[in-house]
């Protein structure tokens, strides 16, 4: 006689086979067949087989947080879906911003079951997601847009994979679109830092831990920002960790969802809070006396609001007098975080000896600096400045307006200090890096120098840098790490002109530079 196991096999397998069958035939009344999977047969044989239960007994301690702005008529499917839930949250909350339609009456209409309502006139997401957070108690949250719904094991999946994993905190999933269009997005498993740093991938729905997304500091609120991708990575720069869930969360598609209107308005550095949040510029200094006075009156000008930078400044003069000015300067300064470090990284004065001579020691010591550095940049931008190339004053605000999506790293255009050519490069058919001339615009190149650069931060902090093969230099070597299948970009700006000083009377440049690239 067939067991209870042999049946529930049998069952399910029956159930793929349709699900199969569904999908070849492009998931036609995606509505329907969800409440058929999920309300009828869902009762007997859910959508996956149990999982065993957190590592303690508080299953419950979840909240989910709904936000509506005039989404009233979608209300009601986005609580019951929360209702539906395997596991009960201990909180439903529906955050009415300014909404006109009947958002207040479907809420109210739940009330005996436990769900609260909240007025506010905020007229941002952010903001009203973060009422919810305030009038919440719950350890876990989901934070669900009133026009999407969640699978019934949503909430239970996603307590699984935060209460087994004590260093996360988002736990994040595959997203069924349905409505207008009907796709089954699948993120990847383990995270992908690469993927999620030039394009969001997780929904404001993930389930979030509240510790960390009070040390967040809450949800981004500009109305120009990708708001949930802006608050991941908060959350991420602060050390916590993301997981894969198996729950899955159902993306209601209707021609008025909020990223595809942000998209249309804003550019990529904007969604991406480039040109807003904060940067890290990063300046190894050589020692040259001569240089330090244009590196700080660029610093003092330069457009790029100082509050939003922290300075690093890596001395590695071994010189003290050289060192006492510099750090008099900073004192001083208007930049409101600041790093001073002393380093050796090899003979006192190699910036400026011979590189013929002291090729070798040369790369070498600039491996160490941008090693040194990599470990310590968190922020989602990194700026570099050599210590002798002034750059445009507003550089740093020109540089990042041309991120995108694919696009590692823009440079600003100076020369190299013994060849009439930019330091910038092409990949030859042959493999090896070969000069380039200047162009105009901006262009993609295969690498350029880090004298004036603006570079992803992730992708300095996870980088190894190096003086050894395929190339003797550090950039060079960098540039050649990133995988050629994902077609990354490294952007030149040619109009972006600066200065490479050789000393205060002789510097390398051509003599078509114009007045307005000039930063003295």
């Amino acid at each position: 006689m067939p067991t209870k196991n042999h049946l529930d096999r049998f069952i399910y397998g029956i159930i793929s086979s349709l699900r199969d069958i569904w999908q070849d035939f492009g998931e036609p009344f995606p509505r329907t067949a969800r409440f058929i999977r999920h309300k009828c047969i869902g009762q007997f044989w859910p959508t996956k087989m149990p999982e065993p239960p957190p590592a303690d007994n508080k299953i419950n301690e979840a909240a989910v947080i709904i936000t509506s702005h005039n989404y009233g008529r979608y209300l009601a499917d986005a609580i019951e879906s929360v209702l539906a839930q395997t596991v009960n949250p201990k909180e439903i909350i529906v955050v009415d911003d300014f909404s006109t339609d009947e958002t207040k009456e479907q809420a109210v209409k739940y009330s005996d079951k436990g769900v609260k309502y909240i007025y506010g006139e905020w007229h941002n997401a952010g903001e009203a997601r973060n009422a919810g957070l305030k009038n919440s108690t719950a350890q876990f949250l989901v934070f669900l847009d009133a026009d999407d719904v969640l699978h019934p094991e949503f909430i239970r999946c996603g307590l699984n994979a935060l209460k087994n994993n004590p260093s996360a905190a988002i736990a994040y999933t595959d997203h069924q679109c349905f409505g207008k269009d009907s796709f089954r997005y699948r993120a990847p498993d383990p995270f992908d830092w690469e993927r999620f740093d030039t394009e969001n991938h997780f929904n404001s729905s993930d389930m979030v831990r509240r510790e960390a997304l009070l040390q967040a500091k809450g949800w981004s609120t500009s109305n120009l920002h990708h708001i949930d991708w802006i608050t991941w990575r908060r959350i991420l720069r602060l050390g916590w960790k993301a997981v894969k869930s198996n729950g899955l969360f159902f993306y209601r598609k209707h021609g008025s969802n909020m990223f595809p209107t942000l998209k249309e308005k804003a550019s990529y550095a904007q969604r991406s809070g480039f040109l807003e949040l904060p940067a890290t510029l990063f300046i190894p200094l050589s020692g040259r006396k001569w240089a330090w006075p244009l590196t700080a009156k660029f610093l003092e000008n330069q457009t790029l609001p100082h509050e939003r930078i922290h300075l690093v400044i890596m001395d590695t003069s071994q010189d003290a007098e050289f060192g006492k000015i510099v750090r008099e300067w900073l004192s001083g300064s208007d930049y409101p975080k600041i790093t001073y470090l002393r380093e050796t990284v090899g003979v006192k004065g190699l910036a400026d000896q011979f590189r013929g001579d002291h090729s070798d020691d040369a790369a070498r010591a600039c491996s160490l600096i941008y090693n040194r550095f990599a470990h310590m940049c968190d922020t989602a931008l990194a700026l570099f400045l050599e210590d002798d190339v002034l750059p445009p004053l507003d550089a740093y605000e020109r540089l990042i307006r041309n991120f995108d999506v694919k696009v590692i790293s823009v440079s600003g255009t100076y020369m190299h200090r013994n060849r009439n050519s930019p330091v910038a490069w092409k990949i030859s058919p042959s493999g090896f890096p070969e000069d380039i001339n200047i162009g105009k615009g901006v262009a993609p190149v295969s690498g350029n120098g880090f004298g004036c650069l603006a570079a992803r931060g992730a992708f300095i902090k996870h980088a190894v840098f190096h003086d050894g093969p395929p190339f003797r230099n550090f950039d060079q070597n960098f540039y050649n790490s990133l995988d050629p299948a994902k077609r990354y970009q490294a952007l030149i700006d040619w109009d972006c002109l600066c200065r490479h000083y050789r000393s205060p009377d002789d510097y390398a440049f051509p003599q078509t530079q114009t007045a307005h690239s000039l930063a003295c």
